[in-house]
């Protein structure tokens, strides 16, 4: 009996240890959330840029890194997809693949 005690005691002491971990904070997914929040901000800058107006530019961000692709109808808008891009907070790089087509 004594012995199903102490096991039994061994075993809360555990489970109230367990509640003792402390936590950074720090999600399990650290670059997700950014990562979205820097593409809606790469989206919506250039929405709010009078040169990038009805440009269908599709953004993917991956820890930091934006990669941009599409087509668009100048180079200029190209270069300025680009630049826009590379403003935003947050952005490590920018790697433009989008195609100039007429």
């Amino acid at each position: 009996m004594r012995k199903y005690y102490r096991t039994l005691l061994v075993g809360i002491s555990f489970v109230f240890m367990s509640g003792c971990q402390m936590s950074t904070g720090e999600s399990i997914f650290p670059h997700r959330h950014s990562d979205e929040a820097i593409t809606a901000s790469v989206n919506q800058a250039m929405m709010n840029n009078r040169n990038l107006v009805n440009v269908p530019v599709h953004v993917e961000t991956h820890q930091g890194n934006v990669m941009l692709s599409g087509y668009v109808k100048t180079i200029r808008q190209s270069d300025t997809a680009g630049d826009v891009a590379s403003k935003v907070p947050g952005v490590k790089s920018v790697q433009n693949n989008l195609i100039v087509r007429k």
